[in-house]
């Protein structure tokens, strides 16, 4: 590998234009390095990129690898490796590649992203998808992803009741994936929507229990969005019971986000960081260095004043959401009621977060009753 590397990058300063030759001079260095009836891992030619060539021109030396590679697990492994790290656009490069039903998985995962698919179409979809496996129903990457996928849509329906089961089954169909990141990435999918889950049902214990296995150092190098992901789950579990222990971990979430270095890609996330940092606070008391970027927190933030200016500014940014959204969540119908100073709609708030299952956040409007009460 040192002589590998130390060639290419010899060859690499004798090129009048890297930006146009480096994938050709890579590949005449495998075919030199790796024998004829054999193909280079992905996660080999990924970490010798990485080493030879900027980020920018990353994206095309993995599509030229995988147009020459005839092993589909080392484009699975490629299309996997571009979603854990943001490059959506490689990701439906790949797929075009890769035609399957791999593939389509991973372009309904991008819909679902933005916003392109309900989660009722999203379980449709996937529904459909069942029907026509073909001979994909005997990969076990494609069958544990269409759990995972399933997982997702789950959440977003509610239906927490059928989330433990299918989890146990993707474990033991990821068993049996023979690619090793594959089977490391899909077991911490699978994890981060369990943890979400315990959440979600106030299993408190169990959520901190997954979310602290997970972030490790290995995790970290290899899947450093995984363990962000984590540590804003442990900064949202401690909110109601912890402030310290809350603002810490979302404070470590924002560093680490930083130092991945990626933020351009994951524009909504970073909104989603600030968004749950400025919650904390604001649900805690806490009105000082706040990132108000979120229209939501930041009605949240003027509910809580006492002038009435202020409170007028919140129901005029809840009524914005409304409209945008087509109605307002459990949580922008606490901010209402604490603008409003109204203990019924608190309480309707209340049991609109039961009605979705919410056996955690039920304490946001039962906090704010209490004081309210008072």
């Amino acid at each position: 590998m040192g002589n590998f590397v130390q060639k290419m990058n010899q060859e690499r300063t004798q090129q009048e234009d890297p930006a146009l030759q480096c994938t050709q001079m890579l590949d005449k260095q495998i075919h030199e390095y790796v024998p004829e009836n054999q193909s280079m891992h992905f996660h080999h030619f990924l970490s010798m990129s990485c080493l030879l060539f900027d980020t920018d021109h990353q994206s095309s030396f993995i599509i030229d690898y995988c147009l020459n590679n005839k092993n589909d697990e080392a484009v699975r492994e490629a299309i996997e490796w571009a979603a854990n790290n943001g490059l959506y656009e490689l990701v439906s490069s790949l797929a075009e590649l890769y035609p399957s039903c791999f593939s389509d998985l991973y372009l309904l995962c991008l819909k679902k992203k933005n916003a392109e698919i309900s989660p009722v179409q999203l379980y449709n979809e996937l529904e459909k998808m069942k029907f026509r496996l073909g001979k994909e129903a005997e990969v076990p990457e494609v069958l544990v992803l269409v759990k995972i996928m399933s997982l997702y849509s789950f959440l977003s329906l509610h239906s927490y009741g059928l989330i433990l089961p299918v989890a146990a089954e993707a474990f033991n169909e990821a068993e049996f994936i023979k690619n090793s990141y594959i089977k490391e990435s899909y077991m911490i999918r699978i994890k981060e929507i369990m943890a979400i889950y315990y959440t979600k049902q106030s299993h408190l214990q169990d959520a901190i229990s997954i979310a602290q296995e997970t972030i490790n150092l290995e995790n970290f190098r290899k899947f450093p969005f995984f363990v962000n992901s984590m540590l804003h789950l442990l900064a949202e579990i401690y909110v109601y019971d912890d402030y310290n222990k809350s603002i810490y971990y979302i404070e470590k979430a924002i560093e680490h986000f930083k130092e991945i270095g990626s933020s351009e890609r994951f524009l909504d996330y970073e909104h989603a960081l600030y968004a749950t940092h400025d919650f904390i606070k604001i649900t805690n008391g806490m009105h000082q260095n706040l990132y108000l970027t979120d229209k939501a927190e930041k009605a949240h933030y003027l509910a809580r004043q006492p002038d009435a200016f202020s409170k007028e500014r919140a129901l005029y940014l809840l009524e914005e959401i409304a409209k945008e959204n087509g109605k307002l969540s459990p949580f922008h119908l606490c901010y209402k009621a604490l603008a409003l100073g109204d203990l019924r709609l608190m309480k309707f708030a209340e049991t609109e977060f039961l009605k979705n299952g919410e056996l955690f956040h039920v304490r946001l409007p039962r906090r704010y009753l209490k004081a309210m009460e008072q």
